[in-house]
Formats: structure tokens, C-alpha cells, sequence
């Protein structure tokens, strides 16, 4: 029988979006003890961190004064790694979940990258972003929200006791843009909207393509974040698909936020799902229902359809679709770097 596998949880959002509320309010509940928390803040003093330790029994870590998506990658994997022995030495199983408060100014992408060193655990990994129904993120921050929101499996909509039923509608409509591929979580009950956030495995399920990602101009105030639909109707070879993902990766770098997609490959009677957040791709997965096409989406921020189709491929030339905002503002130059060995080649 094989072992039931641990939860890896990066809890994600911008600054005063309300993560250690929603965390707060999921541990109030009486989270089973198989539950350990770790808490990243950016200044000297951990106030999150305190907020959190009223919760007595939950195993709690906290990586402070840095980010842990650059400077305390190596700290993250060093406190998952002694959080896994305690709990293996003292009860002899694994956490049902290790959840990974990040700091405002975190890329989830990046977390999820470093986290490739724990790979041996076999954690399944996913991220929940907090969006606040109220936000007001300057231009000069939106890059950032635009990769916590985009990165997200699933998206928790809070801050609905504060706004105003234009500005939730307003928010829906914005994370429809940034997010069309997450499962989100529009609840004005705290509680259960911490029980959605958490134990909830909707977003684990596969990607079903929304009639909305054909629309084209979607109005919106994000103009720099466009969701790109491809799609192929003959079966693909797998090792093409896998270098040309790689040279997207290599070429976009930090453009791209969000991958998802099924496949019909060649030589394959299932489907194939992938998905990748930032340049980290989780492997392959086979999929029972079968694919009469192959469709993808990928999501970026400053980049369109002319740079995307450029960049090389040994695939057949698909049919291309675009939901955005609007125009994106100019066009952006990007460099070649050498690309990631995102899949197995076997």
C-alpha cells in the first residue's frame, strides 16, 4: 500500500491580502495535527509568525529577515527537510500538509523552483493565492501580483466584508484575466472559506478549456497579461512538444506566468496533461478521458502573439486564440537563455 503523500501548500499574496487571516481562521478549525506551518517574513521581526503561534499542537518554522523565494531558498529546504525527519522520528508518518506562508513580495514560481531539491518526497505541490476584493496595486507592482495570481491552482478572493458590490465584481473580473485556469474561492464565510482554501481538491482536477479563452479584447485595466490559447487537431510528438516548451521557457524567462493544457500525443490512447507555473513544470501526466485535440494555454505578461509564434518550433503551426485586456503597450525584447530540462525525454 502506498504511503498517502504530503500537501506542500505555498500560500500566496500580496501584501495585506489577507494570508495569515485565511491561515489563521484554517488552524482555528482544529486542523488535524498532521498540519505544520512555516512562515516567511520579510522584516527582522516575524509579526505573522506570532499571530500564528496562538495555535497550539502546530509545528511551527519561521524564515525571517529575507525573501524565501531568493535569498532563503536554501533555509526552505533545509526547515522542510527537518520538519519531515521530526515528524517521521516522533510519530512515524508524514504530515498530512506543510503549508508555506510566503512573504507579500514572493514569486510563487520561484518557491516552487527551489522546491525541486525536495523532489524525493514526492510532496504534491500547489499554490493558493489571497487576492483582496478591495485591491488597489499600483502599476508599478502589478508584475508582481500578476505572477501570484496567474501562478495560483487556486485563487481565494477576500476582503468581501470590505468592498462594495462593484469592486467584488470588479475583482472577479480581474482574476478572470489574470487566473483563467484556477479554481476559485468566493466565500464570505471565514470559515469555510479557509476549509475551501485548504482541503479542497477541486484544482487538482484537469484543465477543462473555458469557451471565454477564445474571446479576444476582454476590457480590463490589465493590458500587460494575456492568456494565449493553441491549439493543434493532429496528434503531436511528445519530444517536439518538449523542446519547444523548453524554448518558451528559455526565451520568455520571467514573462511567463502560467502553462496549462491537455494533449493528444502520438502513439498515446490517453491524454497528456501539463502544466507549469513560472518556469517550474510538474511531469507529465496521463489523463483517462481521451483528447481529440491538443490545447494549451499559456499566460504571459508583456508578451504577444507575434514573439510567442516566433520563437522555434518543430511543431505544425497552430490555431491561436487570445484573451487579454487590451493592446499590449509596446513590445518587449527578450534574450536567449540556455532551456530547462522542463520533461523527460522518456
Amino acid at each position: 500500500m502506498k504511503p498517502d503523500l504530503t500537501d506542500f501548500v505555498i500560500l500566496s499574496g500580496f501584501l495585506g491580502s489577507g494570508k495569515t487571516t485565511l491561515l489563521s481562521e484554517f488552524l482555528a478549525q482544529g486542523a488535524d495535527d498532521g498540519t505544520a506551518v512555516i512562515v516567511n517574513d520579510i522584516g527582522e521581526v516575524n509579526i505573522d509568525g506570532a499571530i500564528l503561534a496562538v495555535h497550539d499542537g502546530v509545528p511551527m518554522a519561521t524564515l525571517g529577515n529575507g525573501c524565501v523565494c531568493c535569498s532563503l531558498i536554501n533555509d526552505l529546504q533545509f526547515t522542510v527537510e527537518s520538519l519531515i525527519a521530526s515528524r517521521r522520528a516522533t510519530t512515524g508518518k508524514a504530515f498530512s500538509r506543510i503549508v508555506l506562508e510566503c512573504s507579500g513580495l514572493s514569486d510563487p514560481g520561484a518557491v516552487m523552483r527551489g522546491l525541486s531539491a525536495l523532489s524525493s518526497h514526492g510532496m504534491r505541490v500547489r499554490v493558493v493565492t489571497t487576492y483582496a476584493a478591495n485591491n488597489q496595486v499600483s502599476r508599478d507592482d502589478f508584475p508582481l501580483l500578476a505572477a501570484q495570481v496567474c501562478g495560483a491552482h487556486t485563487v481565494v478572493v477576500t476582503k468581501l466584508d470590505l468592498c462594495e458590490e462593484a469592486q467584488r465584481a470588479h475583482a472577479l473580473a480581474e482574476i478572470n484575466v489574470l487566473a483563467p485556469l484556477s479554481h476559485r474561492v468566493v466565500e464570505q464565510d471565514r470559515g469555510r472559506r479557509a476549509t475551501a482554501a485548504f482541503l479542497d481538491s477541486t484544482s487538482a482536477a484537469p484543465v477543462c478549456m473555458d469557451p471565454a479563452m477564445t474571446r479576444v479584447g476582454l476590457p480590463g485595466s490589465h493590458a500587460r497579461v494575456k492568456a494565449f490559447t493553441l491549439s493543434w487537431d493532429t496528434p503531436l510528438e511528445w519530444q517536439a512538444f518538449s523542446d519547444w516548451m523548453e524554448n518558451v521557457a528559455g526565451y520568455l524567462e520571467g514573462r511567463l506566468l502560467r502553462v496549462k493544457g491537455i494533449l493528444r500525443i502520438a502513439n498515446c490512447a490517453d491524454g497528456v496533461l501539463v502544466q507549469g507555473v513560472g518556469q517550474h513544470f510538474d511531469p507529465p501526466a496521463r489523463i483517462v478521458a481521451h483528447a481529440p485535440r491538443s490545447q494549451i494555454v499559456i499566460i504571459t505578461v508583456d508578451t504577444d502573439a507575434k514573439t510567442l509564434l516566433s520563437i522555434p518550433s518543430n511543431l505544425p503551426p497552430p490555431a491561436v486564440s487570445s484573451l487579454s485586456s487590451t493592446t499590449s503597450p509596446g513590445e518587449v525584447g527578450f534574450r536567449f537563455t540556455r532551456p530547462l530540462l522542463l520533461f523527460p525525454t522518456r
